[in-house]
């Protein structure tokens, strides 16, 4: 069970000055901690993104093979 802000509140009250500011830099560092691990999962989703787009072989030769292709799978889909 997560602790609710009253509680973390309680026990902040009940630390002396050099302790409360002890933990309020520990939780400062946490939350930057946080952040900066959702900035790095971001990028790196970006990345892999840009990657996919990037990449040369797209797995058909030209146009014309992709939109043959493509007609092809819509008659397959539309005969079922």
């Amino acid at each position: 069970m997560a602790p609710t802000a009253t509680v973390v509140n309680d026990l902040l009250n009940t630390l002396e000055e050099d302790d409360l500011n002890a933990a309020i830099r520990y939780i400062q560092f946490l939350s930057v901690s946080r952040k900066q691990e959702k900035v790095n999962q971001s990028k790196e989703a970006l990345q892999e993104i840009q990657r996919m787009f990037a990449d040369g072989d797209k797995g058909w030769n030209s146009e014309a093979e992709m939109i043959e292709d493509m007609a092809e799978f819509r008659r397959s889909r539309l005969n079922q």
